[in-house]
């Protein structure tokens, strides 16, 4: 039977349109708010952190996203609907006064756990997140297989490898709303560039793949696996040449 993730893509979507500057949100009040408030009830909320990697002293920009019978895929909603804000850790992050942003202090120590929670409809929504020193090489987040001119993308080329920051990853030749061809989770050691991955369930798990190897990021911001091979799940797929790393860009 196919699987399929809980956080579909087109719900990461629906939460970008609102992760923007906190005077990009319209200021809603009174009976306005109510009624917004009201017309975006649904089956459950999510909080989402924008960018995803909470570096010390970074800001990020904080939505929520519904999701019910007329947005099966999430809609975003005002940030002002939520209620009871919180932040578990204070001298780890701070809200701003209209709860659209988070800051994360400069002083945070590294790998520190924390925190959002709010209220929405009766619900208790939570987001955790983990600080990440300032200049931190890391990989959290969404990334493409690109190849360049010596080592060509893969066929089909890995669309989706979305790296989560806590240790886990979800890899996708061709994205359809929530579908995932195969997840689990990966360890990186920043210091030795050291990459491992270790799928754990799936739609299209990869048979032979070589899991084990090097990620460097390069100035051109090009994320290079060197030894990293999830093969293809076209069985008459020609085999990556040697000794080309699969290349990704950031997206």
């Amino acid at each position: 039977m196919t699987a399929f993730r809980l956080i579909p893509v087109a719900l990461a979507a629906a939460a970008a349109l609102l992760a923007l500057p906190a005077a990009a949100e319209p200021a809603l009040t009174g009976a306005a708010l109510r009624t917004a408030c009201r017309e975006a009830k649904g089956d459950d909320y999510r909080i989402f952190l924008s960018p995803e990697v909470a570096r010390q002293g970074a800001a990020l920009a904080v939505s929520v996203v519904s999701r019910g019978p007329e947005a099966p895929w999430g809609r975003p909603i005002p940030v002002a609907c939520l209620k009871r804000l919180t932040v578990s850790a204070p001298a780890v992050a701070t809200l701003s006064a209209e709860n659209t942003r988070l800051t994360i202090a400069e002083t945070a120590a590294p790998g520190a756990k924390a925190s959002l929670s709010a209220v929405i409809d009766g619900k208790t929504v939570t987001v955790e997140f983990i600080v990440v020193a300032r200049e931190a090489l890391v990989l959290t987040g969404y990334w493409r297989e690109v190849g360049d001119a010596g080592c060509p993308a893969g066929d089909p080329p890995m669309r989706e490898l979305r790296f989560l920051a806590n240790g886990r990853f979800e890899a996708t030749w061709t994205p359809f709303e929530s579908y995932v061809d195969f997840w689990g989770t990966y360890s990186f050691d920043p210091a030795a560039r050291a990459i491992s991955f270790a799928p754990d369930g799936g739609n299209n798990v990869p048979q032979g793949a070589d899991l084990d190897g090097r990620a460097e990021l390069g100035a051109d911001g090009l994320l290079r696996l060197s030894g990293i091979d999830f093969k293809s799940p076209r069985p008459d797929a020609a085999s990556r040449p040697a000794g080309c790393p699969m290349i990704f860009q950031s997206r």
